[in-house]
């Protein structure tokens, strides 16, 4: 009786990231695997005179096409896709000339890169968009019980040493490849669907995000609790994806929460500005004539508050600027770029990080997505401090030193946390209450603040209040009693003309800026 002939195995190889793939034909060769290949697989294996079939030989038609298209051809669908536990199936594959296919390695073009650089057309975008790869990886995925789907080159090894020591790929490992492929395939679409459709007049019924793993995070906001920045995938180089770390070690996780209130503050002047940052919120800001005035004056609005917090900058950091954090310590420090000078000063810091961030543009349709059990929630960024020119409700209008001081102030208080309240003189702050539950309580927690190392009654230079939210006749009182001199808020309460008044009674100038800025 003759011995039953060898059953033959079949390797699909169509990659876009050649790591390892000549290896990997080789073993599979040497496994007594047969490899079909085209296109720049096929040129890889061939220059590296590695053994494999041509596509058109494989499905028996020279006409195939030379693209990537060509992988399309039934043939080679069927072949992935036959169920070679049903005899009628694999009867059919054998009747149409077909032969089943049990590797499939495809790996797709880096999409994120050129959707995200921004500097292709549409069209150039578009033509990278790769057919085949998503459809062969499908395939194999959903016929993972005797398919093997591959499309990280990290995966090749294992594999080949899990077909040496058991002559197959075990269940197990299939499902786990199988479940990666079909991520690798919806990142992929997804990168295609937010390039095209990324912008609304109204929030989608459906929100297409796909991320990927940049940074790996020493922890979460906890030792206890594991942590990672991921990336949107072809979103613009305009964010934390476009940070780069020029000195100290990485960032921790509660180094980008920092940074984007941070960033995002300081990017809203045009005059030099910095921002202090710490746990989320606001501790100190400045805006001044040069960087290190504004540095100082940040730090000096609380300096037990900046104490380890993270600053952004909106220039350059020179050496000036760079001579007074070496003096104060801020754990992290964000800015377009630092002079060599500064960098010499700031590399003799002990646990700093310095890192370059582009200027921090938010489009009109970027959206805010944040996480709850069960979902997530999603609303436009909040970007517009005023709704139009703010509008004077109280009989004393503000003079122009007040009108600064009130409009730094704002922007403040839109960055930090609801309910909040921001005491300022000129264009620094003095006292922030953020996060509290009463708005009176976020107003005397702002006062206190200042006045506990800045008495501020006499001091000169008019003292401003900003609120989140809208203030009511108590709330003016309590702030006229502690120096302030001008107030701005949203506006549009039924307390406002109270406010007004009490404004007018105690001479006082009120703003009302048209729109308000909760943050939780």
């Amino acid at each position: 009786m003759s011995a039953k002939p060898k059953e033959e195995r079949w390797a699909l190889l169509h990659v876009t990231d050649k790591t390892g793939v000549t290896e990997f034909a080789y073993a599979l060769h040497e496994l007594g695997w047969h490899v079909v290949a085209t296109g720049g697989t096929a040129a890889a294996l061939r220059q590296a005179e590695a053994a494999f079939t041509p596509l058109e030989e494989f499905v028996g038609d020279p006409r195939l096409l030379e693209s990537a298209l060509g992988l399309l051809h039934p043939k080679v669908l069927a072949g992935i896709a036959a169920d070679r536990g049903a005899a009628g199936a694999m009867h059919e594959l054998e009747r149409r000339g077909a032969r089943p296919i049990d590797l499939v390695a495809a790996n797709l073009y880096p999409l994120s890169e050129a959707a995200g650089d921004g500097s292709l057309s549409q069209a150039e975008v578009l033509s990278y968009v790769d057919l085949a790869g998503p459809a062969l990886l499908r395939a194999a995925a959903r016929n993972f019980s005797h398919v093997v789907p591959l499309c990280d080159p990290d995966d090749y090894q294992q594999v080949v040493e899990s077909l040496r020591a058991y002559g197959r790929v075990l269940a197990e490992r299939r499902q786990a490849l199988a479940a990666k492929a079909f991520h690798a395939a919806a990142y992929y679409d997804s990168t295609v669907a937010q390039y095209l459709g990324g912008k609304w007049d109204k929030l989608p019924d459906e929100i297409v995000v796909a991320l990927k793993k940049s940074q790996e995070l020493p922890y979460g906001d906890n030792p206890h609790q594991a942590g990672a920045f991921y990336s949107l995938s072809g979103a613009r180089p305009w964010g934390l994806n476009a940070a780069k770390r020029v000195y100290g070690r990485f960032l921790a996780y509660g180094h980008y929460l920092d940074l984007e209130t941070a960033w995002e503050l300081v990017s809203g002047f045009r005059e030099p500005a910095c921002a202090i940052v710490k746990h989320g919120v606001p501790a100190g800001f400045a805006a001044a004539e040069d960087l290190a005035a504004a540095a100082r004056g940040a730090y000096a609005g609380d300096p037990r508050g900046c104490f380890r917090g993270t600053a952004a900058v909106n220039r350059e950091v020179d050496a000036e600027a760079a001579g007074f954090f070496a003096e104060e310590y801020v754990s992290c420090i964000a800015a377009p770029d630092f002079s060599p000078k500064a960098l010499a000063l700031l590399k003799t810091k002990k646990d700093i990080r310095l890192v370059t961030l582009p200027s921090f543009l938010i489009s009109a349709h970027e959206l805010d997505l944040r996480a709850v059990a069960g979902g997530v929630l999603v609303q436009e960024k909040d970007q517009r401090p005023f709704a139009g020119e703010p509008k004077q409700a109280s009989k004393r209008a503000p003079t122009q030193r007040e009108l600064a001081a009130l409009t730094a102030a704002w922007r403040v208080a839109m960055h930090a946390r609801t309910h909040a309240a921001v005491i300022a003189r000129g264009t620094r702050t003095l006292g922030i209450g953020s996060g509290q539950t009463s708005r009176l309580d976020a107003v005397r927690l702002a006062l206190s603040k200042s006045q506990e190392r800045h008495p501020i009654v006499g001091a000169g230079e008019p003292i401003v209040l900003a609120s989140d939210g809208a203030l009511t006749a108590e709330h003016v009182h309590a702030a006229a009693d502690g120096g302030v001199t001008a107030l701005i808020h949203p506006g549009g309460a039924s307390d406002d003309r109270d406010a007004a008044q009490a404004c007018d009674h105690r001479r006082l100038a009120l703003l009302t800026a048209g729109l308000r800025h909760f943050r939780h």
